[in-house]
């Protein structure tokens, strides 16, 4: 048999095993199919189609997987708010008596701009928080502080997010669905997700004392206990050279607010339904 004989033959044989092959998966896949559940399409036309994962699933199909199967809850897609909550329970039949949705929010807890906090180095080169954080690399002294590169902006799939001219992430509530896609970015973890209600936050992260924080940042909370003492409601404890605000006591009143000699607490406003719903 010759050269090319062989090549022909040899070719035939693996033609032929191919097609076998694709005939036998072809048959088995048929018969072992799993049938998937119509529902799953349908609840996934009720979610946004965000798939920005901050649910714990991979994405908006994953999480009407598992939804479908009980794995997940209604009320498991933040992003979606209240309409696709209510939304869900009339396609699955279910009550929403139990379910109390609260819309949340991200807030960054740093105040010390480029202006307001104090600088020991001029850093050139450095372009996300990530890397700057990694080797200890920024240009300001509070070690606490937003970074300010911007890292979080880049994560945000809602465009909720914008660096301000002091180098400071603001967050635009009427936009932003609480994901917390910039919390988990955020490696000095300045920004925290917060119920969307009116309250009294120290913006500050800094938990070092008086001088130490005074030398690094102008609007840094340096634990003068102020706040505390002022209160009448008995609302502020200082914990971890921070003021916390039991939200439950406070009546925003405003007296922690224009007592704080260097202005790190803040109250933190509501849109109107007007406001909220211009998204």
């Amino acid at each position: 048999m010759s050269l090319m004989q062989i090549i022909i033959f040899s070719s035939g044989i693996m033609l032929g095993l191919g097609i076998v092959f694709g005939i036998g998966l072809g048959y088995f896949a048929k018969i072992f199919r799993v049938q998937e559940n119509p529902l799953i399409d349908e609840i996934l036309e009720i979610l946004p189609g965000a798939n920005c994962g901050a649910c714990g699933f991979s994405g908006c199909r994953s999480l009407a997987e598992g939804i479908t199967s009980g794995k997940a809850s209604i009320e498991t897609c933040r992003v979606g708010g209240e309409e696709t909550v209510k939304n869900l329970a009339k396609l699955l039949g279910v009550g929403t008596d139990n379910i109390s949705y609260e819309k949340y929010i991200a807030i960054p807890l740093c105040k010390g701009g480029k202006s307001l906090a104090m600088k020991n180095a001029t850093v050139k080169g450095v372009k996300t928080c990530k890397i700057a954080n990694n080797l200890k690399l920024s240009e300001k002294i509070c070690t606490y502080g937003c970074l300010g590169y911007g890292d979080c902006v880049l994560v945000c799939p809602f465009n909720a997010i914008k660096m301000n001219d002091e180098g400071l992430p603001e967050i635009d509530p009427s936009l932003c669905t609480g994901c917390g896609l910039c919390v988990k970015e955020c490696p000095r973890e300045v920004i925290e997700i917060f119920s969307y209600k009116e309250k009294v936050l120290a913006i500050c992260k800094n938990s070092e004392k008086g001088s130490a924080v005074r030398n690094a940042c102008r609007v840094g909370c340096i634990t003068c206990y102020v706040c505390e003492k002022k209160c009448p409601k008995n609302a502020i404890k200082m914990v971890n050279n921070l003021p916390v605000i039991d939200i439950e006591k406070c009546d925003l009143c405003g007296i922690c607010i224009n007592v704080c000699p260097t202005k790190t607490l803040s109250l933190i406003k509501a849109l109107s339904a007007k406001e909220n719903g211009k998204k």
